[in-house]
Formats: structure tokens, sequence, C-alpha cells
């Protein structure tokens, strides 16, 4: 108990103790442990944070290597701070998941050091080592048997988590497929590429679903790609932008002088995509007129160009894309109930970006380094108070909206950090879904998490939390652990 040895562990999968540091003065906190001496929050600072506060990165003593992600978790208890556990990252922020479970372990080194304190009969308040069987007798070593047992019990514990925590790694299963132009992890997206793995490699005709602004079209060209006809190009129509009088003629071609205008053969969108893909975006806008002919091709695999005499064999998988419901234009007699059913053969539903939104950061820094790399921009990333504004909005029109509103922001951006980001027509909340609307439960979350942040994560004293909130201290601290805020970032 004289002194404390610091040791970081850097290598993780190879076990190894890269580093360590001797403290001679345990008293005495550090820079770091006194940033958090006064609340019960981990500390997350990115190394753009730690130079903007302390006007240098926060590096290991006696490492070579320069980490970009901090996370400090204190050793707190019975109000007391023992020290930091600390996570340093090359390339990431720790997870939610991540910090959750490191949390569970800082309790419970807490929780051993108190242990062991006890044991050792040291007193914080004297500083030297005494008796623990004069001051309190065997009473304490009671105790301490009861703590330790606890204790034990909680290793047990975490190491069944850890070992879950380790081997989970979804973005390297097998089942996930991968492709250059689509960005997310989230659940929902998992589903999605999960359905693409099944259906990429057959000739099955697929139909894609979804709000507009989804990336239907992004999905279409993954299952082409992973196809045995991705030699060939994929064909694109859009049914809503062709006018109908020209739509057969787009999709099945004309003969010469098959009508007035026609004053060459012309090959149509089908004959070019045989033994290829067509996508047929929007394809509730079809006329009911060539409906009927569509579903001729389905059945018969061949076409019949305008004016023309003979038919003509094609080899086409069909991929078609519609923010309709069509389930609903066929009871109301605007789709043809025998084509529905030959094009739903294989529907994949696309989330709304708004159902989706740990993916936000993520699509929003891709968009950043996708546009900053086409505009010649030097821009390093997003605030955390501009992915906290992207986080809180509805997003009516999905990834393209987000797409759209990345390139104005690199195109104004001043400096190298995108600091705040204005969206327009957000000047109201919209409750255009239900995604948007918050509970009661939530709204009283995020209005203490508010003030928490204001506050830098204190909850007693003159300038504390609970003052500004205008309840004792000891109530708010356990609404914020019945709200789960315990273990949250602070910023």
């Amino acid at each position: 108990m004289d002194h404390i040895t610091r040791a970081y562990l850097t290598e993780v999968i190879s076990g190894k103790i890269s580093c360590t540091e001797t403290i001679s003065d345990p008293v005495s906190l550090s820079l770091i442990t006194k940033e958090i001496a006064g609340f019960d929050f981990p500390v997350l600072k990115s190394r753009q944070d730690w130079i903007t506060d302390f006007g240098e990165n926060h590096c290991l003593t006696n490492h070579p290597t320069e980490y970009h992600f901090h996370c400090y978790i204190p050793l707190e208890n019975n109000g007391r701070i023992l020290g930091t556990f600390e996570l340093h990252n090359h390339k990431r922020e720790l997870s939610a998941e991540g910090l959750t479970f490191c949390c569970n372990i800082a309790d419970f080194i807490a929780g051993l050091l108190a242990v062991m304190e006890e044991r050792n009969g040291y007193s914080p308040n004297l500083g030297t080592l005494v008796k623990s069987e004069i001051i309190n007798g065997p009473k304490t070593s009671v105790q301490a048997e009861g703590k330790i047992k606890q204790l034990e019990n909680e290793i047990e514990k975490l190491s069944t988590q850890l070992a879950e925590y380790l081997i989970f790694k979804p973005e390297e299963s097998p089942e996930i497929l991968t492709h250059p132009e689509i960005v997310g992890s989230s659940p929902e997206m998992q589903e999605v590429y999960s359905l693409l793995n099944r259906i990429s490699s057959t000739q099955t005709t697929v139909l894609i679903l979804g709000e507009t602004g989804t990336g239907k079209e992004l999905i279409a060209k993954a299952v082409h790609d992973a196809s045995t006809r991705k030699q060939k190009t994929m064909i694109r129509v859009n049914c809503g932008a062709i006018p109908p009088n020209l739509i057969e003629s787009e999709l099945f071609g004309h003969e010469k002088g098959s009508f007035t205008g026609a004053t060459e053969r012309r090959i149509g969108k089908f004959e070019q995509a045989h033994k290829g893909t067509i996508f047929l975006d929007e394809i509730g806008e079809l006329p009911l007129d060539l409906q009927v002919k569509l579903l001729r091709v389905l059945q018969e695999k061949e076409i019949e160009r305008v004016g023309g005499k003979t038919t003509i064999v094609t080899d086409v998988r069909i991929i078609s894309a519609t923010n309709r419901n069509l389930l609903e234009e066929v009871e109301a007699g605007r789709f043809r109930r025998d084509l529905y059913y030959r094009l739903n053969v294989f529907p994949v539903s696309l989330p709304s970006l708004r159902n989706r939104k740990s993916d936000i950061p993520a699509l929003a820094t891709f968009f950043l380094e996708k546009f900053a790399k086409k505009l010649n921009r030097n821009i390093d990333g997003f605030s955390k108070k501009a992915i906290s504004t992207m986080m809180a909005y509805s997003w009516p029109g999905n990834v393209r909206e987000l797409e759209h509103l990345i390139e104005r922001q690199v195109v104004m951006a001043d400096g190298t950090l995108i600091k705040d980001i204005e969206i327009p027509g957000n000047n109201k909340q919209s409750i255009s879904s239900a995604g948007a609307v918050k509970t009661i439960f939530e709204n009283e979350r995020d209005h203490i998490f508010t003030v928490l942040e204001l506050c830098n994560g204190r909850i007693s004293g003159q300038h504390g939390a609970a003052k500004l909130l205008g309840v004792p201290a000891t109530t708010l601290n356990s609404k914020i652990k019945k709200l789960g805020l315990a273990k949250k970032h602070v910023y």
C-alpha cells in the first residue's frame, strides 16, 4: 500500500504487458484521475479533445505509440476514487457494449481494492497500516470473507461475459454480405445482408421494398454483382420517369416505321439485358396495359417489339423496386394481382434510416470522405454535437437526404472539423413517424442527461445537476440508475 504500479495492456490479443510505471505517492491524484474524480461517469476523450483541453494528446509513459481514442473509467467505492481503469485505441471509440462491459470490470476492481484495504487494515483517513483485529476485531474478517465470496461470483459472471463478448464479431461473420457501396452494421441491415446472401447466387425474381432514398438501387446492384450474371451490365429503368406512351418502346423496342417518329429500329431494354439483369425501379408506376405485357415476359420469357411480327426469346433476371404498398395497389385496382405475385417471389424490405439510427455515424463518415476527396477538401470529421444533431433528426428522405446534407456541409465547411449541422426544414419537430416521437421516459432521460453534460457529470454540490434540477442528490442518483444513465458518456 506504499506505492502503485500502473500497467498498460496494449497488445490485447497476445496478452502482453508492454509498459509499466510506478507511482511512488498513491495519495496524489494524476491529471486524469482529477479530471474524473468529481463524478461517477466514464470519460471518453479523443486525441483532438486532449489537444483542445490540454494542448497535447495524452500519451502513455515510456510507450512509443500515440493513441487516438481514450476511455477513463473511475474506480469508485463508497464515494472515493481509488484510481482509473483506462482503455486506449488506435482506430475507433469504445462501443456502447464494450463500455458497459468495461464498467462492470471497473466496478469489480474497485470492490476488490476495497476488500484488500479492509483485509490489510488500511485506513485511508490515517494513511497508515494498522491491525484490523485491533480496530474491528473478528467482525471485519467475516465481512471481508463475505465480500470476497461476492467478488468471486462476480469474477465468474464477468468471465462468462468476456467469453461471449470476444467471440461475437458480426462484422467478420461469413453470413454478412459486403459491398463497397453499402454502409451499415445495424441489426436491421444485417437481416438485409442475410437475405442477399441467400438470393444473390440464384436466378429468382426479387422485389425490393422501401421508402424513397433507402438505397433500393444499391441493393439491386449488390444482388447483380454477386450473381452469375455479373459479367453483363445491369440495365436500369425508372418506370416513373418515362412518359406512358414511350414505356413500351423503351422496354421492348420498336421496328422502323411502327409509329410516327420511328425512323429506325430500336433495341429495347429487355433485349439489352439478355443474359443479364434488368432493374425496374418504381414498378408501381407502370400503367395497367404495360403490366399485361410485362406479365407475358415473366411467363413466356419472350418479347415482341412494337410493330414487330416475330417474338424474341430473352433470358433476363428481373429485379424490381417500389416505395408503394403493392398489395394496397392491387386492392385498389391499380396493379394486377397476377403480376404482383410474379414479382413478389423473393421480397427484400429495406429499413428507413430513422429505424437504423446506429448506422448514421458510419454513413455520415462514408459520405464525408467521399465528398471531401471529390472536392479536394481536408476535413477530419464531425464534432459530437454534429453527430447528435443527425441522430436526433427523423430523416424523411432517408439515406439520400443524408448524402445531400453531407455534400452541402463539405462545400460550406470553413475548417477541418464540421462542428455544427443545420438541417433545412428541421425548425420544428417532425411527427411524421412514430419513431420520431419520444416517450415520457425518453424525454426525462434525455433532460437529465443534458443537465449532467452541462454540469460535466457532477451530481451534488453548488454547481451540481441536482441543484439545477431542484431535487436532492440522493433522489437524482436513484433516478440516474433507474434510467440507465449511470455508465453513459459525458461530453
